[in-house]
């Protein structure tokens, strides 16, 4: 599980990076800004010979992009992280925050080198304090989860700043897990219904961990039969989406539940999905 989602964090993040921080100096700005819409279009030859352009004339997020092209073998490239790593390095001494963050992350991970937490720790903080919500998303991740540490030990203290920073900034992940903060009373005070409300703004935007995570707090076997049937209807969501929690849940109410129940249930999911594609 570990492994599986590390792996998974850094490719979002590189990606979301593409999309942070365009510095105001005008010269490269509009090949880089071509190669972010050819990018989202698909045609990564073509996105990574503008992003090419652009850091021939020296626009900083330039270097954060094709860096993530050779750290991830994409654009016609091999991988190779001996490259991105001095992408990273050049974009972020030029002030990207985008490769600030990404060149954090080879040191977290250690690609092409030794890993160093401290260093990489210390660089995504600066990062942050400077307002990227990039290096926020990543530093309540790490430290949520405990990524990075030998024990994989989470530090919800000093997680609690980023979660929140992040979650106000439309992060789902952050808002879910700031609502596992609140149900847990990890580094905040208990609080049932705040957490209800964060994992329930979630779930309404898509996020099926919150959708699991409501369907548990609401509780399929509540005697309030409304409230029954909505938990259910969460679930069911979120399994349908491959949520481990609620697969396993799912399995479990489907041989005790009364079959109106269920389809009652089932009628609510399928509303409530129609609500979430709508938005």
């Amino acid at each position: 599980m570990h492994n599986r989602f590390h792996k998974y964090f850094t490719f979002v993040l590189a990606i979301f990076s593409l999309h942070s921080s365009l510095a105001e100096a005008p010269v490269g700005k509009l090949p880089y800004q071509s190669g972010v819409e050819l990018l989202k279009g698909g045609d990564e030859v073509a996105a990574f010979d503008s992003f090419k352009k652009s850091m021939d004339l020296g626009y900083p997020d330039a270097f954060s992009a094709s860096g993530f092209f050779y750290a991830n073998g994409r654009g016609g490239v091999e991988k190779d992280d001996a490259k991105a790593f001095e992408f990273f390095q050049k974009g972020a001494d030029l002030g990207s925050q985008a490769a600030q963050v990404n060149l954090a992350r080879f040191y977290l991970e250690g690609r092409g080198m030794d890993a160093d937490r401290q260093k990489g720790l210390a660089l995504m903080e600066v990062v942050a304090s400077a307002g990227s919500e990039d290096a926020h998303a990543a530093l309540a991740e790490i430290y949520f989860l405990g990524l990075y540490d030998e024990v994989s030990k989470p530090d919800f203290q000093r997680a609690l700043h980023h979660v929140e920073s992040s979650a106000k900034a439309g992060n789902l992940s952050a808002t879910n897990m700031l609502g596992v903060m609140y149900r847990e009373g990890h580094a905040v005070g208990s609080d049932p219904k705040k957490a209800e409300a964060l994992f329930r703004e979630a779930a309404r935007k898509g996020n099926f961990k919150a959708q699991s995570n409501l369907g548990h707090l609401l509780d399929p076997s509540s005697k309030k039969r409304s409230r029954r049937l909505e938990a259910v209807a969460w679930l069911s969501l979120a399994a349908d989406q491959g949520e481990p929690l609620a697969i396993y849940k799912m399995n479990e109410l489907r041989a005790y539940l009364p079959s109106e129940e269920v389809e009652e249930a089932n009628l609510l999911a399928e509303k409530l999905r129609a609500e979430i594609a709508a938005k």
